[in-house]
């Protein structure tokens, strides 16, 4: 399905404001009581989001709808509502740096090609999405753990998460981001022993930084599932490998092999 540069813009500021706005507001829901609206302009850029990204299919707009929804299955399996002002102004900044970053060419589209590298690109976005999702949450838990550690629960929100269910939420979006990131490199694995290279392009790059990153979870999840490390301890690792990710992310945003014919 084809729409013009106009309405496509129109779409991509509708995405961005909403993302915007919401992160504010959202942010509000620690001191106050948590105002709706931000909410709805979540849900709102989570709907356009994803029809963008169906549209257009640039990596950062499938990456950005797909951190939005996973942040709404957090609110609904785990009803920690509070994680949305820390992605919010994550898909923000990744609507913006496909904004920026591309504004010049083309975005690439992972959409409008053969299914092996759908599934990777799918399986990749996935993986980052729940990465993501486990730094939001390691940053909930910490800040929640020192409040209660220091006695300041005048501080503490009105509708905060008990500290056990941030734990489950985070374990299982380390597992799940684990499991797709892997499936990542297997698959992409796969497309580069099948011979489908792009002339010119190295791959070096992207590989080693795709290793880096599987090392690194693999290595959480070893030490918090064989080791038995504290949760707090998990949670800091984690939030360096949103680093390692985000590196990864805006050092190779221009590496792009499924938006080239």
């Amino acid at each position: 399905m084809a729409i013009s540069n106009s309405v496509s813009a129109s779409i991509a500021v509708i995405n961005l404001a909403s993302f915007m706005l919401a992160s504010g507001l959202l942010v509000l829901g620690f001191k106050t009581p948590p105002i709706r609206i931000g909410y709805f302009l979540f849900a709102i850029g989570t709907l356009t989001a994803t029809f963008h990204a169906f549209i257009q299919g640039s990596t950062a707009l499938l990456l950005a709808a797909t951190l939005a929804w996973a942040t709404v299955i957090s609110w609904f399996v785990w009803r920690i509502e509070l994680v949305g002002a820390f992605t919010s102004p994550i898909i923000a900044i990744v609507l913006m740096s496909g904004i920026f970053f591309y504004a010049n060419r083309s975005a690439p589209s992972a959409l409008g090609t053969d299914i092996p590298i759908r599934f990777h690109v799918a399986s990749a976005v996935l993986g980052q999405s729940f990465a993501i999702l486990a730094c939001a949450l390691s940053l909930l838990f910490l800040w929640l753990d020192k409040k209660l550690k220091n006695r300041q629960l005048a501080e503490l929100p009105l509708k905060f998460p008990a500290l056990s269910t941030l734990n489950s939420a985070l374990s299982a979006t380390l597992w799940i981001g684990f499991v797709f990131i892997t499936l990542s490199l297997l698959s992409g694995a796969m497309y580069t022993i099948s011979g489908h290279l792009i002339p010119g392009v190295s791959l070096l790059p992207k590989i080693s930084w795709a290793i880096l990153v599987w090392v690194w979870y693999l290595s959480i999840l070893v030490q918090k599932a064989i080791l038995g490390h504290r949760p707090q301890k998990v949670a800091r690792q984690s939030l360096f490998g949103f680093l390692i990710l985000a590196l990864s992310w805006f050092g190779l945003i221009f590496w792009a092999p499924w938006g080239h014919s």
